[in-house]
């Protein structure tokens, strides 16, 4: 099938959705489909054969409140002219659009969450991602979500049902210990913590709060700030840190990745989740991971890790004093978590249920 892909950055893929998008697109393509992903112009380079995909890419706003809609209404009009089988639109924001696209045999869209939850969005923006929800609930021939609970409140609250497909991993084997040698760390000697985009849903304050009342000597290593950080609450997350505090900002590859991978602790305190790619990594590497309890969390950690009551400073430092003090309980759920990640979130499975989801649409058409 010839699929069009919708509503994100581009790739190669540095945050959330635009990584799911790149694992995807050599499995689709070896299922036979031809795909095209539409990017925006400011991040992304246009290729005839990137990952067996052709990669396009449109123009648009540079303005934060228009960004998203103008890329989208470029790219759907682009769409619109080639008529591919099946547009496929990542995201429930860019469903505002999904209308206007009109593919032979229909639109899949896929929710990664519930942007309007965030703190940072005014009451104007929230307003249209609401509008956004319901267009996706409405429009498309079919909708997949990446979070079971969030399946779950689309069928109560709306009475469809979306069909669950998981975010995937990329295994990697543990990167070299030199790596470390950059900020003066020794393997299991640290607690590590990742956020990518630095927001205040990220759970940042809460950790810091609980690292100060551990009172550990292990250092604490924080990864993040990449686009779409909040960079005046980053600031004052940097100003009140207390010491053994390491933020060492947004990193890529084996450097990024020896962090999670020769950590004492793992930390994961976000707030706010649909299916963190974030936890994925740090479950996969089988690192002791401690991870707040939100449902969207629990629907993929229950049983692989320690977890703590949402924005509480003080589960939180109990959680890794726990981790600490019972060592062989905690890599115990550790080699539990990597097995598990191994066997439920592998990119060629995961490609196949979405292959299923487009034969259903064309089957119907």
């Amino acid at each position: 099938m010839n699929i069009a892909i919708l509503g994100i950055k581009g790739v190669p893929g540095h945050h959330g959705v635009e990584v799911v998008v790149d694992s995807l697109l050599p499995h689709l393509v070896s299922l036979g489909h031809a795909i095209t992903v539409y990017g925006y112009e400011s991040y992304t380079k246009p290729s005839p054969d990137y990952r067996g995909a052709r990669i396009r890419t449109v123009s648009g706003s540079e303005r934060k409140n228009l960004e998203m809609i103008s890329h989208m209404w470029n790219a759907s009009l682009d769409a619109r002219r080639e008529r591919f089988d099946i547009v496929h639109i990542h995201s429930t924001d860019p469903c505002l659009l999904a209308w206007l696209p009109r593919p032979r045999h229909g639109i899949v869209a896929t929710s990664h969450g519930q942007a309007y939850l965030r703190k940072k969005w005014s009451i104007a923006a929230k307003v249209m991602s609401k509008a956004a929800e319901r267009i996706f609930i409405g429009y498309p021939k079919a909708v997949t979500c990446v979070s079971k609970p969030l399946c779950d409140y689309y069928l109560e609250r709306y009475g469809r049902n979306v069909s669950y497909i998981p975010n995937g991993i990329s295994f990697r084997e543990k990167p070299d210990t030199s790596w470390l040698r950059r900020w003066n760390l020794e393997p299991g000697g640290y607690l590590f913590s990742s956020a990518g985009r630095i927001e205040r849903t990220k759970g940042l304050t809460t950790l810091l709060e609980s690292y100060r009342r551990l009172g550990s000597k292990l250092p604490l290593v924080i990864a993040g700030g990449g686009s779409a950080t909040d960079t005046a609450y980053f600031e004052e997350l940097k100003a009140r840190k207390p010491a053994g505090v390491l933020f060492v900002g947004f990193l890529e590859g084996d450097e990024y990745y020896s962090l999670y991978a020769h950590a004492r602790v793992f930390i994961f305190p976000s707030e706010y989740e649909a299916m963190s790619m974030t936890l994925l990594e740090g479950l996969s590497y089988g690192v002791p991971t401690v991870y707040s309890d939100i449902p969207e969390n629990e629907a993929v950690a229950r049983g692989l890790g320690i977890p703590f009551r949402v924005s509480d400073a003080e589960s939180l430092a109990a959680g890794i004093r726990h981790a600490l003090e019972n060592g062989a309980e905690a890599e115990a759920l550790g080699a539990k978590a990597r097995e598990t990640v191994r066997r439920n979130h592998d990119w060629s499975v995961i490609a196949r249920q979405y292959d299923e989801i487009y034969r259903n649409v064309t089957s119907r058409s």
